[in-house]
């Protein structure tokens, strides 16, 4: 199906129309006060359960209002869990087992007093994330109130959390309501609504990844991911757009915050719909996953989701236009030697050398590993449209100076140093993103064109990228 099939960018009713999940979001100011009656007119005798941390639970209620729409309505809150506010939280799979627990707990409560329990993350992505999955345990519908413009993950279908020091993600679904009062997204620290913008622009990538993931699966060499128009539709076709319209979120400028806060929740509604995160996440995000898995900080402050996506972002894009630039098919490198399963099992627990995500990366690594046979079908399919798959990747993927000059504005990193990284240990991240998901993106490509070496040199030689 062609991409250009949706050239209208949808809308939240749109979107809503087709959620699985989520039935009402509602973005503007002074949203929170309709809490208390959305959780009535949904579920007529409905309790509550508040998850969120110190500070964001402080922001949401800082005039009251929160606590105040719940009561006007007869909400009764049946309990609340209050993380602390430092260290900060990450979003990890143990925080899931104690919150689901008392979930459950609450559940039977409310179930005695003819109740349905209803929780409400208050918070960003990792209360978010943490709430959604725990509630999806407990058997329970979940609200969500925002504190942050800062992910897409609001109206996501699954949470991305932290296992065993392997980042991946758990299915749940998303929230039943989003409640964004622009008041409360407004107040975020500069450096939250920033990271939106870097999850946000991040979509860029995923586009190439999933335009090369569909050229690679047609040819028979690999499980098919063909494009989605509408899921495409969510992700892309207003981009560009929202991302020149939403640089002074970080500013603090209320329009611009409410315009990131859609375009990122439009993202989520296409991982709502198709169930996978394919539409918004490609190696982008995998640089991110391995950073975070390496729990990167600065000043002993982890570095946010969206910054690091940023870093990422940039990194995926100098790889792309250094491999796309051929007008010609690249050379295909024989790979045959780190083909063999024991060869490649010992490069990926090289990589991982110390850390507990070494048996997941095995196991993926060696999931999606081709056989020599594939390898050259691939090689073959490859060549035959590399001049199509070129102006479709290039069309797509935003020029790397554009991109950068977009992120200086914005306020997001453009450097590896401000994300607490060496320049080159921020390009050879690409050896480790490769190896952590069985899905298909540029950085396969180059792999199994025996080309990633070659390819990263060449970025690193190039002080355009990352300075």
């Amino acid at each position: 199906m062609k991409t250009s099939e949706y050239t209208k960018v949808p809308s939240i009713n749109e979107c809503l129309n087709i959620a699985t999940d989520t039935e009402e979001m509602i973005v503007r100011l002074g949203a929170i006060k309709e809490l208390g009656p959305i959780l009535v007119r949904m579920f007529p005798d409905v309790c509550t359960f508040l998850i969120a941390d110190e500070t964001t639970l402080n922001v949401a209620d800082a005039q009251g209002e929160l606590t105040t729409s719940l009561s006007i309505s007869s909400v009764e809150i049946l309990g609340i869990t209050i993380f602390p506010a430092k260290p900060t939280l990450h979003a990890d799979y143990k925080y899931v087992k104690a919150l689901a627990a008392d979930l459950k707990e609450k559940k039977v409560q409310a179930e005695k007093k003819g109740k349905t329990l209803v929780p409400i993350a208050i918070g960003g992505g990792t209360i978010n994330d943490l709430t959604k999955r725990a509630a999806f345990e407990a058997g329970l519908l979940y609200f969500c109130v925002p504190t942050a413009a800062s992910v897409d993950g609001y109206t996501s279908y699954g949470a991305a959390l932290l296992s065993n020091g392997f980042k991946k993600t758990f299915e749940c679904p998303a929230p039943r309501a989003v409640i964004a009062d622009s008041s409360i997204l407004s107040c975020a620290p500069a450096y939250l609504s920033s990271s939106g913008f870097g999850d946000l622009a991040g979509k860029i990538i995923a586009g190439t990844d999933w335009l090369i993931a569909e050229t690679a699966g047609s040819g028979g060499a690999l499980g098919t991911e063909p494009i989605n128009p509408l899921a495409w539709a969510m992700t892309q076709t207003g981009l560009r757009s929202a991302l020149s319209r939403s640089q002074e979120a970080s500013k603090g400028n209320v329009q611009a915050i409410e315009i990131l806060f859609e375009a990122l929740a439009l993202t989520g509604f296409s991982m709502q719909y198709l169930k996978s995160s394919r539409p918004v996440s490609g190696c982008e995000h995998l640089f991110s996953h391995v950073w975070e898995m390496a729990n990167l900080s600065m000043n002993g402050i982890p570095v946010t989701h969206g910054h690091k996506v940023a870093i990422g972002t940039l990194c995926a894009t100098a790889i792309t236009e250094q491999f796309f630039s051929h007008v010609e098919a690249p050379k295909w490198i024989e790979n045959s030697k780190s083909r063999e399963t024991v060869v490649r099992e010992a490069e990926v627990r090289a990589a991982f050398l110390g850390q507990n995500a070494a048996d997941d990366a095995v196991k993926t690594a060696l999931d999606k590993l081709l056989d020599e046979k594939r390898a050259k079908a691939l090689k073959e399919h490859i060549s035959d449209e590399w001049g199509t798959l070129r102006i479709k990747v290039l069309n797509q993927l935003m020029p790397y100076n554009e991109l950068r000059t977009m992120f200086k504005t914005a306020g997001c990193p453009i450097t590896a140093e401000e994300i607490g990284l060496k320049r080159c240990e921020a390009i050879k991240t690409a050896y480790k993103a490769q190896m952590i998901r069985n899905r298909y993106t540029v950085l396969d490509l180059i792999w199994d064109y025996g080309l990633m070496e070659t390819v990263l040199e060449s970025v690193e030689a190039d002080k355009n990228y990352l300075t």
